[in-house]
């Protein structure tokens, strides 16, 4: 298989794995596979469509595009997770979790 069409399919797979870590708001794992997935694209060579052959050029496409429908539904469920702890952060202390009790 070709180098650059391989890490595409990596890429996409792990863009599949961080979609499922934010849909299952696992955010830790989400970053730790965030931070792989960097890794891979800044490996990608700088000319990635001269690097992809012409018969894989079909496949490769497909697979950006799964990788940026995947990043639109992180995106999503980022926004909602970031929006509710903006909620949560605007709360009084002591309101999440009842009015805190003073020793007597």
């Amino acid at each position: 298989m070709n180098p650059a069409l391989g890490a595409l399919e990596q890429l996409s797979a792990l863009s599949l794995v961080m979609l499922e870590n934010a849909r299952n708001s696992d955010w830790e794992s989400l970053l730790q596979h965030e931070a792989q997935r960097r890794k891979l694209i800044e490996a990608l060579p700088a000319d990635l469509a001269a690097e992809v052959p012409a018969a894989a050029a079909d496949d490769a496409r497909t697979l950006i595009e799964s990788c940026q429908r995947c990043d639109t539904g992180i995106r999503a469920l980022v926004a909602c997770r970031q929006a509710e702890l903006r909620v949560v952060l605007r709360q009084p202390a002591g309101v999440m979790n009842g009015p805190a009790h003073s020793a007597p």
